[in-house]
């Protein structure tokens, strides 16, 4: 009996080798900014021990959403193209205009998302013409910094930052006016037109008319948008200097306020500590219906392989998920764009140990999509009004004949069916 039990069970032994090994999916992911590792790394790990017949295999990130998106088109043209990228909110238009983002529609159908924590809001920031491209990944809206100690030294109150622009700027030049090196505010202009388009919905305007026949930035809401900015200079002490030289004065202690992304939270309390108490305050108001640019991507499926895609779409949720938006919320200080990683079993709870964070969350019903132009010349219009705006913080062009280049220079590259 003992010898035939040996013989049974070398025989399933050799009948288990003899199987076929189940098949392994992998998938190219490409995504901007390398800092952004500290995400999706341990996303990917976590969603490859749940799902061990997929490798998840990341290309080297690209240093923007623009560079990203024209990296795609040189693959595309290539044949080389990943399974699935990480796509700025601003550049997705241009990718499905090419033809390299499908909709998701199908995939949408069988999954009811509604009731998974993804709300109509954030689904539109992946909406083009009725048909969803992608999930939403990461979202933020600009949000001010500020120097509490400064706050206080300059006669502010750190509990009661101003709501609006001409006490906020005042209080700036109270700040830069305190010697020894300090300077009152910096708002950033960053690569593209995020914080451009910003201040333009600050005053309630919009980059095109509704019918995107034309530019509308520069209409009253844009003139307010451009002498604003000139006075952040002339009135609010901001210094003439690039972002890095400024996150570097703000992060010593030397200036007051700093306008960047909720994303920035994180490696903002890393690298100040304990030098002075950083807060986060939202955003002085032009107007009450105020609205503001989403910035952050979408997780967009490249890929036509059936298989790949099936497996790529498992991954997007994933990442998009209560768990995923877990890893993405606490290692950046984005807005999670799954509203069940609110609930106590998630981020409620870090947000109640971490104020700085909630900030961005608090201005959600402001939050509308960034404006991403029609046609093939989306970066090139981002790098006009970054350019223009950067002449007026120079001092080397008014407000008024800046916004005129801007204007001139942006509908020469629309299309001219628009």
């Amino acid at each position: 009996m003992k010898t035939l039990a040996m013989i049974l069970a070398a025989g399933i032994t050799v009948a288990l080798a003899a199987l076929p090994a189940q098949a392994e999916t992998k998938l190219d992911v490409y995504y901007a900014w390398p800092e952004h590792e500290v995400i999706h790394k341990p996303i990917a790990d976590r969603f490859m021990a749940d799902h061990t017949d997929i490798k998840i295999n990341f290309r080297a990130a690209a240093p923007s959403y623009d560079e990203a998106v024209q990296a795609l088109i040189r693959q595309s043209m290539a044949g080389e193209l990943p399974d699935v990228h990480y796509v700025g909110f601003n550049v997705l238009r241009p990718l499905v205009a090419r033809g390299l983002v499908k909709p998701i529609d199908d995939l949408v159908a069988a999954d009811h998302l509604a009731k998974k924590g993804y709300t109509e809001q954030v689904l539109s920031l992946a909406t083009i013409d009725g048909h969803l491209y992608g999930l939403p990944f990461a979202m933020s809206t600009p949000v001010v910094y500020y120097n509490a100690d400064l706050v206080k030294q300059a006669g502010g109150d750190p509990d009661k930052i101003p709501a609006d622009w001409d006490s906020f700027v005042a209080l700036a030049g109270k700040i830069g006016a305190l010697g020894d090196g300090t300077s009152g505010m910096y708002y950033q202009l960053g690569s593209d037109d995020w914080t451009t388009q910003n201040l333009v919905r600050n005053f309630g305007g919009q980059m095109m008319n509704d019918k995107e026949s034309d530019i509308a930035f520069d209409g009253p809401a844009g003139q307010a948008a451009v002498k604003l900015f000139k006075r952040f200079h002339t009135d609010g002490a901001q210094p003439a200097i690039d972002s890095r030289a400024a996150r570097q004065l703000f992060t010593s202690g030397k200036l007051g306020f700093f306008f960047a992304s909720a994303g920035s939270v994180s490696g903002f309390e890393g690298e100040i500590g304990d030098r002075f108490k950083l807060r986060t305050a939202k955003q002085p108001l032009g107007v009450e219906d105020a609205t503001m640019p989403t910035g952050g991507m979408v997780a967009v499926v490249l890929t036509d392989d059936p298989a790949k895609r099936a497996a790529a779409w498992e991954y997007v949720k994933f990442a998009t998920s209560p768990e995923g938006q877990s890893i993405v919320v606490p290692n950046t200080g984005y807005m999670p764009t799954n509203t069940l990683a609110l609930d106590k079993d998630h981020l409620g709870a870090f947000y109640d140990k971490h104020p700085n964070w909630y900030t961005s969350v608090l201005q959600t019903p402001r939050a509308r999509p960034w404006f991403s132009w029609p046609g093939d010349n989306g970066v090139q219009i981002g790098e006009v009004l970054r350019d223009e705006m950067t002449a007026i913080a120079l001092g080397s062009k008014q407000p008024e004949a800046a916004l005129a280049d801007m204007a001139s220079q942006v509908r020469a590259l629309l299309p001219k069916t628009n």
